[in-house]
């Protein structure tokens, strides 16, 4: 069997055909793609607005900086999720807050928010991790009750949604992000979603240099540059055609790796939350020595990766002097998770070797 990697954009000829378009049309730098791949982002969402930008962490920082946090403002950010959720605080002056995690759904737990909550809290970052939406509608009846702004870390859920609504477009903004493991992809590149005008004019001003349009020299106020070009756009726009197909593909390969493994001793599979619309970010395994399980794969062609290093653990933020015994749920899911390949081009045929040797290496234990 030939190498099996953990991700593998699904790019193609489709890509390929925007893209030579773009360049054909003279205008690579952002344009009218940027501003269709915004317009089709905001429909699916169904977000008033949608604000390209160069990637995930900086669709996160530009959201953060437009919701108004500033120099020691706290946001609750769950102590499970990649690196970059608690980085856009520190990078917009604001202070990061852990909490744990449902056991069950890896998702920040609502208790453990109200725990760490301060009067110096701003924001709730729900992060919707694996592609199985937060348990939205407690996070924001609190965030109601103590005046606190909601965003959104929908890196992880383009398609996810929660009682019908899209992830992303429930709270005060959300963000997306194209990496290229995302659901869709375009190289780089990422999304501001908002129904709220002042904070999508607020984004604008921040991408485009402190000004609301491009081509003129009089800044308002101190911006940067977040902007994606339109050749990022293109991919991203030729993926959103196949939206529909990664989505079920991605849902066929989460089915068929339970149905292998339902009934493999010591293989434990992570709760499915069927009160909303899932779309697989990960498939995910559970078991007592994820990183044996990690390193026999490795010896069968197959690549997979531990899950997500507790943010409290990790080594830049040692600084914060936190306890493991706040964190227990967390610290538990690093402990046991593994994550396996799932990309939209994995064959049936490879989640059945995949699964085939899990069992091997279960016979052997």
């Amino acid at each position: 069997m030939d190498f099996i990697p953990i991700i593998k954009p699904y790019i193609g000829q489709e890509e390929a055909d925007l893209l030579m378009e773009t360049i054909k049309d003279n205008w690579i730098t952002g344009g009218k793609k940027v501003a269709e791949f915004e317009k089709r982002i905001g429909e699916l969402t169904q977000s008033k607005y949608a604000i390209a930008a160069s990637n995930g962490t900086m669709a996160l920082f530009m959201a953060l900086k437009a919701m108004g946090i500033k120099d020691g403002d706290e946001v609750i950010v769950p102590d499970f999720t990649f690196i970059a959720s608690a980085n856009a605080v520190i990078l917009a002056g604001g202070v990061p807050i852990f909490c744990d995690i449902n056991p069950e759904t890896f998702n920040l737990d609502i208790r453990s928010v109200k725990k760490v909550m301060t009067p110096k809290t701003k924001a709730i970052m729900p992060v919707h991790i694996y592609g199985q939406s937060a348990d939205m509608s407690s996070i924001l009846s609190l965030a109601l009750d103590n005046n606190l702004l909601v965003i959104e870390d929908a890196a992880q859920g383009v398609g996810v949604k929660y009682k019908g609504h899209s992830v992303g477009a429930l709270g005060d903004v959300g963000t997306l992000s194209f990496y290229g493991d995302k659901i869709i992809c375009s190289g780089e590149g990422g999304m501001v979603l908002t129904n709220n005008t002042d904070i999508a004019d607020k984004a604008l001003m921040l991408k485009h240099q402190g000004r609301r349009n491009r081509g003129v020299y009089l800044h308002e106020e101190i911006g940067y540059n977040f902007r994606i070009t339109d050749m990022q756009a293109a991919i991203g726009l030729a993926q959103l055609n196949k939206l529909p197909f990664i989505i079920q593909r991605r849902k066929d390969i989460e089915a068929r790796y339970r149905d292998n493994l339902k009934n493999t001793y010591g293989i434990h599979l992570p709760f499915k939350d069927t009160s909303g619309f899932n779309v697989p970010f990960r498939c995910n395994v559970l078991l007592s020595e994820p990183q044996k399980l990690m390193d026999f794969l490795k010896t069968c062609n197959i690549a997979s990766v531990r899950f997500f290093y507790p943010l409290h653990r990790q080594p830049c933020y040692a600084y914060m002097g936190l306890k493991d015994k706040d964190f227990s749920n967390s610290i538990w899911a690093y402990e046991h998770g593994l994550s396996l390949p799932s990309f939209t081009g994995l064959t049936d045929g490879q989640v059945d070797y995949i699964c085939e040797v899990i069992k091997r290496f279960v016979a052997i234990r």
